[in-house]
C-alpha cells in the first residue's frame, strides 16, 4: 500500500490529515513525493537521499495510521495484498472487521474520519 509519507519528517499525510490538494508536492529524479509542509520539503532538498533512506522501510498500520519500521509490525494479507499493523491485536481486530474502510482510509480517500486513537 502506497500511503503518502512526508519524506522529512516521517508522518503519514493520512494521519496529520492532509489531502492530496493540501500537500506540498515536489518531483525528485521523476518520482513524486508529498510533504507536510514548506518547511519539510526545505530541509528534504538539502539531502534527499537521506530522507528517502530514512523512511525506506516505513509501513502506516491501516487502523491507527502509527508510522513503524516494516520489520517491527505484523501483516495480514487481504485479497493478495499484504496490510502491516503496529502490532496491537486492537488494530488487527479492527481491520478483519471492516478492511475496505480501512484500506480506503489508508490511501486517503476516508481522511475526514481519522480518529485519534494510537496505540
Amino acid at each position: 500500500m502506497n500511503t503518502p509519507i512526508c519524506p522529512t519528517c516521517g508522518c503519514s499525510l493520512v494521519r496529520l490529515g492532509i489531502k492530496k490538494e493540501n500537500s506540498i508536492d515536489y518531483i525528485q529524479d521523476n518520482s513524486e513525493y508529498r510533504f507536510c509542509c514548506d518547511g519539510c520539503l526545505d530541509i528534504f532538498k538539502m539531502d534527499p537521499g537521506k530522507y528517502l533512506k530514512e523512511i525506506s522501510n516505513l509501513a502506516v498500520c491501516p487502523v491507527c495510521l502509527r508510522e513503524k519500521p516494516i520489520e517491527l509490525t505484523t501483516k495480514i494479507e487481504h485479497e493478495g495484498i499484504a496490510y502491516h499493523f503496529c502490532r496491537c491485536p486492537y488494530c488487527e481486530d479492527q481491520f478483519t472487521k471492516k478492511p475496505v474502510y480501512y484500506i480506503k482510509r489508508l490511501a486517503g480517500e476516508e481522511i475526514e474520519n481519522v480518529s485519534n486513537k494510537m496505540c
